[in-house]
């Protein structure tokens, strides 16, 4: 929790005061730009993967490198906003958009953090096993205090021995009051079943009951 509330600080209400500040200090030569458009590159495909479900294994990877994003974000903005070009004014417009929302949401996140950083906080994982494939299974908590239920969001992913990377197979979202389900109890599991031609992923408690779904 710790090393995700310095995170959420530092690119919400650092990054964008020392972006600016850097940025006075950027000189736009033949090898910085290069440099740029190298980043740029990078940052579009990472975020082309992680759209459809492909990212660096953890949690905590992808964190850091949407914060770089950002920071690169800030520290460009305002060279850009003393260019006069027309087509980059869309540019501007969307960057400074999201500076603005993000230094708000900073704002907000001192005191709210401990809230919104469970929906990001992993707090149990499942190794799990299918016809000689890995995978791995994430739970999210999220709750409020003073309240009565529970939201429990299961994401899991195809990993790989030797790469750090992950796919995304499925989300699945439980209510603690409305599941049948014992979630917390410490014998629950989760397993990669498959029934005829569709894989499946099920969710079973020690009181015998279980949910079972398939998989695209």
């Amino acid at each position: 929790m710790k090393l995700l509330y310095t995170l959420f600080l530092l690119t919400f209400l650092v990054y964008p005061v020392l972006g600016f500040t850097l940025s006075r200090l950027m000189r736009f030569t033949d090898q910085t730009t290069k440099l740029i458009k190298l980043l740029l590159l990078l940052f579009l495909i990472h975020n082309v993967l992680f759209f459809f479900g492909t990212s660096l294994k953890g949690d905590y990877p992808d964190y850091f490198i949407l914060s770089a994003e950002y920071m690169f974000i800030c520290l460009m903005i305002k060279p850009l906003l003393r260019v006069k070009n027309n087509y980059l004014i869309i540019i501007k417009i969307v960057g400074v958009g999201i500076i603005t929302v993000g230094c708000v949401v900073g704002f907000i996140g001192i005191l709210l953090f401990p809230v919104i950083a469970q929906d990001f906080e992993t707090d149990q994982v499942f190794l799990l096993k299918a016809k000689d494939k890995s995978y791995e299974t994430r739970r999210y908590a999220f709750g409020t205090v003073g309240s009565i239920d529970t939201r429990y969001t299961f994401e899991t992913y195809r990993t790989f021995t030797y790469f750090p990377v992950e796919v995304k197979i499925d989300e699945t979202d439980f209510s603690e009051q409305k599941s049948p389900l014992d979630i917390n109890e410490a014998n629950f599991q989760i397993n990669i079943g498959q029934s005829g031609s569709k894989q499946q992923i099920i969710f079973k408690s020690s009181n015998g009951h279980a949910f079972i779904k398939n998989l695209d």
